[in-house]
């Protein structure tokens, strides 16, 4: 019973999701389109755009920090040096929420 009922709860879930980020792409976006074409989806907004104002939404509310150690880690065993963004972490956390809203099935 219980293995029935997760795939419910994960699907809600994914629902609210996809409504929160296509309401918050509708009230960013719709000024970088042409008059009377909407923003229905974040696949309708180029990835450098919606990914910078999710970080900067991420970072307005404040729900996690940046750790202590954030700027001395790398990104990968093949870097030499930090990021120099002091945002690396939203910018890469709203990347990565890209990537799994528009890979359905994904995370």
């Amino acid at each position: 019973i219980l293995a029935q009922a997760a795939p419910q709860v994960h699907k809600s879930r994914c629902q609210q999701v996809s409504c929160l980020f296509a309401a918050m792409a509708t009230q960013a976006y719709d000024g970088y389109f042409k008059e009377g074409h909407k923003v229905k989806t974040v696949k309708d907004v180029e990835a450098e755009k919606f990914i910078a104002a999710f970080a900067q939404h991420l970072k307005r509310q404040g729900r996690f920090e940046i750790p202590k150690w954030a700027d001395v880690v790398k990104t990968s065993k093949a870097k030499e040096l930090p990021p120099t963004n002091p945002d690396w972490l939203y910018v890469r956390t709203a990347s990565m929420v890209r990537k799994i809203y528009i890979r359905g099935g994904s995370g």
